[in-house]
């Protein structure tokens, strides 16, 4: 009998203990609990944001060293200042809710800074504004979605009270980026030779001696002013069916005073779209400020392209 009271006693003892351990468990810590109440959303976010902030300070801060338009380094300081406000307004945030952020670059933006610093002068402002304009982007579509569907009431409310900021800088870039570039590509395009400027105006023609229409325009590379494409005025009869095409560069060749257009028709040129300036566009054109190139040289400038009337008169090039 008392064999059998002291088996119950283990037994009790034995199935009692895990209950005893639990109990005895230390409650997490609130730090712990706020970083475990942290979505993945939004640590995406502040990973990215934190990336954004660290690469827009580097590049800033090239921009002051490098940068040959005054505004250029001026917006260059910009972006150190206010990045550099966002990214001590994120550090912060991340201690007191136990997230941890990266410290250095990821590869992608390294490789854009250690491309930004293979480039000096001109060449440098063209690439730097054009960087900034795809890389304002992208942040102001991260932030506006954290903005918008961020969990993390924090975080959301950063986004929100950050992003007029980051708008404000892509708008910025955007309006400056187009006259930047174009005085890089000048030099880039200088190099490449006198060829593009004697081809503006030209008659093009098809292999066979079809006339296809004129060089109204040569779209250059925003980055290494490099032609790329020739935009063509198609006259049509009377201002009926007229209007700009694009041609790839390297299909053309000089041939004494006319253009030579390889593998390209006729019928393939009516076929083709109508070319559509926007606000990005590097062209001959605009670098020259020349509002009357070919046809509609005018709306080159001004970041459009309308119907072409082949009756109006051709300025002198």
């Amino acid at each position: 009998m008392k064999r059998h009271h002291l088996l119950a006693t283990a037994a009790l003892v034995l199935f009692a203990a895990p209950a005893l351990s639990l109990a005895q468990t230390p409650t997490p810590t609130a730090k712990v609990t706020e970083k475990g109440q942290v979505a993945q959303q939004d640590m995406t976010f502040a990973n990215k944001a934190a990336m954004s902030d660290m690469f827009e300070i580097q590049a800033g801060k090239l921009a002051q060293d490098q940068a040959k338009d005054q505004s250029v380094k001026q917006f260059g300081s910009q972006m150190v200042s206010d990045h550099t406000k966002t990214s001590d307004a994120m550090k912060e945030m991340a201690q007191k809710k136990s997230m941890t952020l990266p410290t250095k670059l990821d590869s992608e933006h390294q490789q854009k800074l250690d491309k930004l610093r293979g480039v000096k002068g001109e060449q440098f402002d063209s690439a730097y504004m054009q960087g900034q304009v795809d890389a304002h982007k992208t942040a102001v579509a991260l932030f506006r979605d954290e903005a918008k569907n961020g969990k993390d009431a924090d975080l959301k409310r950063f986004a929100e009270q950050t992003l007029p900021t980051l708008e404000q800088h892509l708008r910025h870039a955007s309006d400056h980026r187009p006259a930047v570039a174009s005085a890089g590509a000048a030099g880039a395009a200088t190099q490449q030779g006198a060829s593009i400027e004697k081809m503006m105006g030209k008659d093009v023609y098809g292999e066979n001696g079809k006339k296809l229409g004129d060089v109204a325009d040569i779209i250059l590379d925003s980055q290494t002013g490099k032609a790329t494409q020739v935009i063509l005025n198609r006259g049509g009869v009377l201002g009926i069916g007229a209007k700009q095409v694009a041609l790839d560069y390297n299909l053309l060749r000089a041939d004494g005073d006319r253009v030579v257009a390889r593998q390209v028709t006729e019928d393939q040129v009516k076929q083709m779209a109508e070319f559509k300036y926007d606000d990005n566009t590097v062209s001959l054109g605009k670098r020259n400020g020349d509002h009357n190139t070919g046809s509609t040289g005018g709306d080159a400038a001004h970041g459009t392209a309308n119907s072409l009337d082949s009756t109006k008169p051709r300025n002198p090039q």
